[in-house]
């Protein structure tokens, strides 16, 4: 399942639209499923928040009757060159068969492959750098382009000459929306 995470006033995680898409699960959770959640969440959200809700909820044993797989999702909004099948995965589980089982489902779509994480909060922590540097890069190139404008030169045309060398370290990194 996928919700949103957006932060409240605080600038703190509102996980309400996680927890109601965990609500809506247990009517259709049996015996031996694994729920696999791919919103953006700190680390250890999934099994602090979501499986023991799974429990609370359904009345079955977290990590004995169902199990949580995590597998965040990597899709750039606007990218229409990388898709699902072309991003390499990251998957885990709530127990090292459970993160086996989550690894071949992603590995029977995903064309590019999938690495498999240690556990949940590693996967979890890699979604946090992904989108730190993601809007790290974005917040950089807007001050450059501020600076270009005052010198008169366009974003576009810097950017096109140096994401040759940029893509070459890093892989592309500038939306093309740019």
């Amino acid at each position: 399942m996928t919700a949103p995470t957006p932060v409240d006033a605080q600038k703190q995680p509102d996980l309400e639209p996680v927890r109601q898409a965990t609500r809506l699960v247990p009517s259709y959770l049996a015996k031996g499923n694994i729920v696999v959640f791919e919103s953006t969440v700190y680390p250890g959200a999934t099994g602090e928040e979501c499986g023991p809700r799974l429990t609370e909820i359904s009345g079955l044993a977290y990590n004995d009757e169902f199990y949580v797989g995590y597998s965040p999702e990597r899709i750039n909004p606007g990218d229409t060159e990388h898709s699902l099948s072309t991003i390499i995965k990251i998957t885990s589980g709530s127990t090292p068969e459970a993160a086996q089982l989550v690894g071949e489902l992603y590995r029977s779509i995903v064309t590019a492959g999938t690495h498999l994480a240690s556990s949940i909060k590693v996967a979890e922590a890699a979604k946090v750098v992904e989108n730190t540097q993601r809007d790290l890069n974005i917040a950089l190139v807007n001050e450059l382009a501020i600076l270009f404008d005052r010198l008169d030169i366009g974003t576009q045309e810097v950017l096109a000459a140096a994401g040759r060398r940029i893509n070459d370290y890093m892989g592309p990194m500038w939306p093309s929306a740019w």
